[in-house]
Formats: C-alpha cells, sequence, structure tokens
C-alpha cells in the first residue's frame, strides 16, 4: 500500500506537493486544536484523478512598422489681390466724463481788513477787495493808511502819516488783456530836523509838508507769453505837488515787444517816453522830454545767454558843455554756467537814467527849492563775476562793476534852511561796487536772502559823495515752523554816510553819520481761515538812526492787530 502511494507521487509530483500542502495545513490545525485541549479524529482521502491544467500562452504578435512621410515636389503660389475701399477715417470725438469727480476746493476770499495800533500813536487800517465773480473782467480796490501821530523829536513835531489809494482792473479777451488803474499817494510829515536841546528852539514848531500824488494808468499785452510774438504796451498820467512850489506833470508811456525765432534767438525792443513839466519857486515852464529806445538780439543755449543791443536816448536837459541831447551807448551783458555750480558773467552798458522831481523826493522828502533836475549821464558800466547753486538749496553771485557818471546826484543841508536839503551834481563821477549775494532754502521752512555792497566813489567837483552810503549789509530770514505761523526776522546796515554842515560862506565841514543798523521782527499766525494775528517790531535795538544829517528815526516801535478775510 504504501509502494503504491509513493508511486502516485512519484508520477504526479504537483499533485504530492499540493497535498503536503494541504496535510501540512491540518496537521497544524491539529496541533492548535491539541494546544487548546480537544483531540478530534481526522481522516484523509488521497484521489488519484485530479488533474491541474495550465491556461494556454497567448500568441506573440508582430509590431506594425511606422511608414515613410510622403513628400512633394510641387510649389504653391498665392497671390494676394489689393483692394482699396474710400473709407473715411473714424472720427473720435472725445467728451468729458460726465461723472463729478471729488476735488479739495479752498475758499478763496476776495475781501480782507487788517487792523493795527503801536506806539508813537500809530494806527493801521489796510483793506483789499477784489471783484472777480465776472468771466471776462476783474478789478480791486485798495485803501490803506498808517499814521505815526508822535515822534522821536518833541513828540507831534515829528509825526507823519501815509495813505494810499489804488483801483485796479482787466478786461479779458481771446488773445490779450486790457489793464488799468488809478492811484492816488499821500505822505504828510515836518521837517523835524532841528536840535530839541536847543532852549531858543523850546516852543519851535516846525514847517509841515504834504506830498500828493495822482496817477492814471492803462494798458494792453497778449496773454499767452510761450507764443512767438509777446507784447506789452501802456502809458500813464502823472500829476505831483506840495504844499510849497513844487509841482510835476508827467505823460509817458512803455512798450516792449519781443520775436523769438526758434527756441535760442529772439530779438526785441524796449521803449520809454517821458515828458515831465516841473514849477518850483526857482523856475517855471521848463519842459523835460525824454525818450529811449533799447533794440537787442538775445541767445540762450545749454547754459549760454548773451543779450547785445544799444540804448539809443534823446534828452533835452541843459548842461555845462553838452554837445548833443543824442546819445548812443553799447549794451552787451553775458552769461556762461559751466555748471549748476559754478559760471560767469560779464557786461557792459552806457545809459541816461531818467530822473525827475518826484524820484528826488521819494529818496529824500525833506528836498527843498531845488535850481535845476538833470538827468545821470552814465557814461559807461562794466561789471563782471561768477555766480551758481550749490545742492540746489544754495545760490551764491560775487562780482564787480566799475562805471563813470555824469550829473550824479547828491544831497547837502541847505545853507539858508538846515532842516532842508538841496540838490547838488557832480560833473564827472567815478564808481567801484563790490557786491556779493546769497540765497538759501530748506524747503518751505527756511529762507534767506541775504546782500552785501560797498561802494568807493570819486567825484571831481564835491568833496565826498554826501548822504550816500559807502556799504550796505541786508539780511532777510523767513522761518516758517508750521503751516499757521510765519516769522520773519530781518537786519539792514549802512556805514560811511557823510553829511555836508554849512555853518557860513566861509566854513564848511564834514560830518560822518553813525553807523544805521536797523533790526526788525515780524510774526504772523493764522488762527483759523478768516483770522490770523500779527505783530510787528522796528528798530529793536532803540538805535538814533539817521538816514539823513539831522534827522533821527523812531526809536522801538511795534504794531499789533489782526486781519480777518471775508
Amino acid at each position: 500500500m504504501f509502494r503504491d502511494m509513493f508511486k502516485i507521487v512519484n508520477i504526479q509530483q504537483p499533485t504530492l506537493k499540493l497535498l503536503l500542502l494541504l496535510v501540512l495545513s491540518g496537521y497544524t490545525t491539529v496541533l492548535q486544536a491539541q494546544q487548546a485541549g480537544e483531540v478530534r479524529d481526522q481522516e484523509f482521502i488521497i484521489r488519484k484523478d485530479r488533474v491541474l491544467t495550465l491556461p494556454q500562452k497567448p500568441r506573440r504578435f508582430e509590431i506594425i512598422p511606422v511608414l515613410p512621410t510622403p513628400k512633394s515636389t510641387a510649389s504653391f503660389n498665392y497671390t494676394v489681390q489689393p483692394y482699396f475701399l474710400s473709407l473715411p477715417p473714424e472720427a473720435i470725438r472725445p467728451e468729458a466724463a460726465q461723472k463729478q469727480w471729488p476735488r479739495k476746493q479752498e475758499e478763496i476770499f476776495p475781501g480782507f481788513v487788517r487792523l493795527g495800533y503801536g506806539n508813537y500813536a500809530s494806527p493801521l487800517l489796510d483793506a483789499r477787495y477784489n471783484f472777480t465773480e465776472e468771466e471776462d473782467y476783474d478789478f480791486g480796490v485798495r485803501l490803506m493808511h498808517e499814521g505815526f501821530y508822535t515822534g522821536p523829536v518833541d513828540g507831534s513835531n515829528s509825526a507823519e502819516n501815509f495813505t494810499k489809494f489804488n483801483l485796479d482792473g482787466t478786461l479779458f479777451k481771446d488773445f490779450f488783456q486790457v489793464y488799468g488803474g488809478v492811484d492816488y499817494d499821500r505822505h504828510h510829515f515836518n521837517f523835524y530836523g532841528y536840535d530839541p536841546n536847543n532852549e531858543l528852539l523850546a516852543d519851535f514848531v516846525p514847517n509841515q509838508n504834504t506830498l500828493n500824488t495822482f496817477r492814471l494808468r492803462a494798458g494792453i499785452q497778449n496773454l499767452e507769453k510761450m507764443e512767438s510774438f509777446n507784447y506789452d504796451a501802456g502809458f500813464f498820467i502823472r500829476a505831483f505837488n506840495d504844499r510849497y512850489s513844487a509841482k510835476e506833470t508827467e505823460l509817458g508811456a512803455k512798450a516792449f515787444g519781443d520775436f523769438w525765432f526758434d527756441d535760442y534767438l529772439s530779438t526785441g525792443i524796449h521803449m520809454n517816453l517821458s515828458l515831465t513839466r516841473p514849477e518850483d519857486e526857482l523856475y517855471t515852464d521848463i519842459n523835460r522830454n525824454y525818450f529811449k529806445v533799447n533794440p537787442f538780439v538775445r541767445y540762450r543755449k545749454s547754459g549760454m545767454s548773451i543779450v547785445a543791443g544799444a540804448n539809443i536816448i534823446f534828452e533835452n536837459d541843459v548842461t555845462f558843455n553838452k554837445r548833443s541831447d543824442f546819445h548812443v551807448f553799447p549794451k552787451i551783458d553775458a552769461l556762461y554756467m559751466l555748471a549748476d555750480e559754478f559760471g560767469i558773467y560779464a557786461g557792459f552798458e552806457g545809459d541816461v537814467l531818467r530822473k525827475t522831481y518826484m524820484d528826488f523826493v521819494q529818496e529824500n522828502p525833506f528836498l527843498g527849492p531845488s535850481e535845476t533836475l538833470l538827468n545821470t549821464i552814465q557814461n559807461f558800466q562794466a561789471k563782471a563775476g561768477i555766480k551758481g547753486v550749490l545742492n540746489d538749496e544754495l545760490s551764491y553771485e560775487i562780482g564787480a562793476a566799475v562805471g563813470r557818471f555824469s550829473n550824479m546826484h547828491f544831497f547837502v543841508n541847505s545853507p539858508a534852511d538846515s532842516l532842508r536839503f538841496n540838490l547838488v551834481y557832480d560833473d564827472d563821477t567815478r564808481m567801484i561796487n563790490y557786491t556779493a549775494k546769497a540765497g538759501w532754502h530748506i524747503n518751505k521752512v527756511y529762507r534767506l536772502i541775504a546782500s552785501a555792497n560797498y561802494y568807493f566813489y570819486n567825484t571831481n567837483q564835491l568833496e565826498a559823495a554826501f548822504l550816500r552810503p559807502e556799504w550796505e549789509l541786508n539780511l532777510n530770514n523767513n522761518i516758517m515752523p508750521t503751516d499757521d505761523l510765519l516769522i520773519q526776522f530781518n537786519a539792514n546796515l549802512m556805514g560811511g554816510i557823510q553829511g555836508l554842515v554849512n555853518f557860513g560862506p566861509e566854513e564848511v565841514n564834514l560830518s560822518q553819520l553813525p553807523m544805521i543798523v536797523d533790526i526788525q521782527l515780524k510774526a504772523d499766525y493764522r488762527i483759523n481761515e478768516r483770522f490770523s494775528a500779527f505783530v510787528v517790531g522796528n528798530n529793536l535795538l532803540n538805535r538814533q538812526n539817521q538816514r539823513f544829517l539831522n534827522y533821527p528815526v523812531r526809536g522801538i516801535q511795534g504794531v499789533g492787530g489782526i486781519t480777518f478775510k471775508f
């Protein structure tokens, strides 16, 4: 039996393996059951007729080969036929957006009133209103009055006050505007240049004077200043008089025009006409005529600027050894900036400087009766220097000028009345002027403007350049620590002024005036959009400055007040 079994196993090895696997599995199960403590009867059946069959292996297929890409030798040509259609271009009409975009509107006030008061019994009124409602025209009116009803010498004996009235208007057209206005100026003062400590003058009442000036003006100019041709022309009529015999009427006209060939080259012309008729105690029925034409050519490119022209003047003043009423002088100005930080400039010019009686009295209001009125002949003035801008904050200029003048005017105290001044002229004056200027700004917080000048005069007929300063220094500081506060600190210094003291026809002395130092402080604080407060202080060192001999100015003088916009 066992032999037959081994035969079967040898004959059917696969079957035997399977059976052995089953036997071992059952044996493991029996062991597990025995371990569990349970013994069961087992029966094994061996089948000889069990046949195992395997699936048939599939047939092997061949891979399809890649066929070659067909190529063509034929050429294909395409002909594009143009078709022109007479269609108009599309018209584009831009239109403004209908939506109302919000924007910040700052309220603009057409008028303001400034009221103030200070020591020396000094009221201040300054009012202005501009009418700008219409689109084609606007006009404005201004009234200002400032009084000092007491002064540095004997109270009211040195009082003075100023009054101004201005009316301005402009009419706008498509390409030009017409402008005009009316001006009235009044200056009332006393001749207080006497010694208040003199016992003989204890009850002295000085003479008073009032200067009245009335002016009517009108003009026309183009609106678009970027055009090739620009112009500005106007005329004025002026009437002047004082409390005494001084009178002067003037008919004047000024015109300017220029034409730009391109961005670099232009030509232009300035014209000035002045017809005056002055009167005084020592002369009447005098006609002083003056006409000046200044044609020029200007070229500027790449930091270079050159202006070349001529001053052609006709004037009819009567002077000793005068050759002609007709004058022709050259005028040349050149500037070349090597860089923003450094540049050089030079110039040469001759001219006739127009001087009217009103010009003299505005420079020195204590002028007495004049014997003659003369223009100043600038035979030549040559200048040269350097200038530039450093770090876009500091600008500077340093230079010198040399000139020769005829009929240059000076002031001396009158021998007949020391309270008044006379006009005197020098026939040949040489002058050298050394100048330095600087400007510095730090954004909107701080700005400085400074200038210094030194003058050297060499006179021919006069002993000195009477009442002209030898040197000047001006400092202007603007400080804006906040948007609502503006502070101005200014200093004006002047020295080397010499006056002429006449005690009689045989004794003449020179008097050196003390150095002038005027420190000024201004502050303006905005309370709101309509109200602001201000304070002004002049001559803070309380110096007895004298710009004119025997006429000290006011000491410490302050004014405070408010400004209202409406």
